[in-house]
């Protein structure tokens, strides 16, 4: 071969060297964002399907997982599918309704709360220990409850040092929740994990609180936290629908 067509085929290979970088870039950032729209992506109405599944054996419980940030509405559960209803337990059902999800567990424990939990969920501030939490008696409702655990100084604090958003929730606001003929959940606790708080709230409020963790478009991490509140159970015999 000439030294002429030896010089042709070398700087073709230049040309295209830059060209095949950038789609390999570019491969990479769309796997990226596959890999991340695969998580969450569930409308909040299935939370309402839990729940009535929960309901029947009056059974409470929380949830935990990975969502997406910014998406057009909230909470962004995580991927779930209605289930046949045909399962023997409610547990049971539930874990059907998440068995599109490879990385959830779904498990009861002796005290008969219902875990749903993705397992490379980080639980750091479900485990910070709060010294000594009141419950307001003049704030109504679960949400003023959750607010409470949520608003106590070591929380802010590890909130704050994490850098865990959103930053809104690093006041020490507090949100008034009306009607004033809601129940109050009354008490004090001491020496309690954020998860051992919330679990209190539902002992006045039947349901299942979620715990949501995303990554905003700069990459830093968002915690919600919120609570469905089971229906009113069926009369025993009812068939389930």
């Amino acid at each position: 071969m000439s030294s002429v067509a030896n010089g042709s085929i070398i700087a073709a290979r230049a040309r295209l060297a830059p060209t095949a970088l950038k789609t390999t870039t570019v491969a990479l950032l769309l796997l990226a964002c596959c890999l991340g729209q695969d998580r969450g992506g569930s409308a909040p109405s299935y939370a309402f399907q839990i729940s009535k599944i929960l309901s029947r054996e009056r059974l409470s419980g929380s949830l935990e997982y990975w969502g997406v940030c910014g998406r057009d509405f909230y909470p962004d559960l995580p991927r779930m599918e209605s289930a046949w209803g045909q399962e023997v337990s409610s547990v049971d059902e539930i874990r059907a309704m998440f068995a599109v999800d490879s990385m959830m567990q779904v498990t009861q424990g002796r005290d008969g709360k219902v875990r749903m939990v993705e397992t490379d969920v980080p639980d750091d501030l479900l485990n910070v220990k709060i010294h000594h939490l009141v419950f307001p008696v003049d704030y109504f409702g679960p949400h003023s409850a959750m607010w409470a655990v949520l608003k106590t100084p070591e929380v802010l604090n590890f909130r704050i040092e994490h850098n865990i958003g959103p930053k809104a929730d690093w006041g020490p606001g507090f949100a008034f929740e009306g009607p004033l003929y809601k129940p109050s959940v009354l008490g004090e606790l001491n020496d309690v994990t954020v998860a051992e708080a919330l679990d209190y709230v539902e002992q006045t409020y039947a349901g299942f609180w979620f715990y949501e963790n995303c990554k905003d478009a700069d990459g830093a991490r968002i915690v919600h936290f919120g609570l469905y509140i089971n229906p009113p159970p069926a009369p025993q015999g009812q068939a389930k629908h």
